[in-house]
């Protein structure tokens, strides 16, 4: 059973291309793509194969065969030439998987691919473990500044935002918590100030965009807020008069990061919000503040892929 947990695609015409490479060298029941529940018979191997880096070109082969008495997991690696095509770097993890699952069993390895799929190999590598081959969920941490709608009919506001990203690479489903802390640019009335803490939680979609090396993401987060209004008189003493209030709402966002493959990538993203209900923060003797009910922010910042 192969998984395919990186690459220019997933499924589809390349993928069937190295289940059938992995077919014909492997041979008994050949090779398959995907869950290995959803497969009546046997499975021999569980395999997983990235193919990441600029431009694609470094491929990685993990094979861990079931009920070996030794319980390890090979793994091979091999960097592609930038004209090398890309369904011969199919075709080259395909015959990689059945050579590695043939090493396992103790088999004779199928026929190398020959120099024309391959492209020039880096040195091999193989590791022992105690565990079945990694799962195809990423991780990510990112962090940056922000600004977008403040006070209804008043100042904007700025601040920082840090969120952590769950990604499923089969599907491109993903799953998001974030934070971020705002100020208004300028105070509403004279002396009053206002600061907010939102908090955020949802998922959505990931395509990529190939010619780009860029990922599009579509979100959609619950979010809450709590807003912290602080007013300061000069005829009272230096306590300033403090209220407090909470917003609960969603929002949309449309998020690009770049590259795609980068262990760190720049971020941008356009959010449009809708809160269930406004806000509305009275300070004596300051005159009324209110959160509008809807507005847009724009973040930007960077995101650091963990491994």
């Amino acid at each position: 059973m192969v998984e395919i947990a990186s690459g220019p695609a997933m499924q589809g015409e390349l993928a069937a291309l190295l289940i059938e490479a992995c077919s014909r060298a492997a041979g008994g029941g050949g090779c398959a793509l995907g869950d290995p529940k959803r497969t009546g018979t046997p499975v021999r191997a569980l395999a997983v194969v990235w193919l990441d880096g600029p431009e694609h070109r470094h491929l990685r082969v993990d094979v861990a065969s079931l009920g070996s008495p030794e319980g390890t997991l090979s793994s091979r690696e091999i960097e592609f030439r930038d004209e090398d095509p890309v369904p011969d770097r199919y075709r080259t993890a395909g015959l990689m998987v059945a050579a590695l699952a043939a090493e396992r069993a103790g088999a004779a390895a199928p026929p190398a691919a020959t120099d024309a799929e391959r492209g020039p190999a880096a040195p091999d590598t193989e590791r022992d473990a105690d565990a079945a081959p990694p799962r195809a969920l990423g991780w990510s941490v990112g962090a940056g500044g922000l600004a977008g709608s403040g006070i209804e009919g008043g100042p904007a506001r700025a601040g920082g935002w840090v969120m952590a990203t769950a990604l499923d690479r089969r599907s491109g489903f993903f799953g998001t918590l974030s934070a971020s802390y705002a100020t208004a640019l300028r105070e509403p009335a004279p002396g009053l100030s206002v600061q907010w803490l939102t908090l955020g939680g949802g998922g959505g979609i990931a395509a990529p965009v190939r010619p780009l090396d860029a990922l599009v993401r579509a979100r959609l987060e619950a979010t809450v807020d709590w807003v912290v209004g602080s007013a300061q008189d000069p005829k009272k003493p230096p306590e300033p008069e403090i209220a407090r209030g909470w917003a609960f709402g969603t929002r949309t966002a449309v998020d690009l990061l770049w590259p795609a493959e980068s262990a760190v990538a720049l971020f941008g993203s356009a959010e449009a919000f809708v809160r269930i209900h406004g806000t509305a923060l009275e300070v004596h003797p300051k005159p009324r503040a209110a959160l509008p009910t809807g507005g847009f922010t724009g973040m930007v910042g960077l995101q650091l892929r963990l491994h």
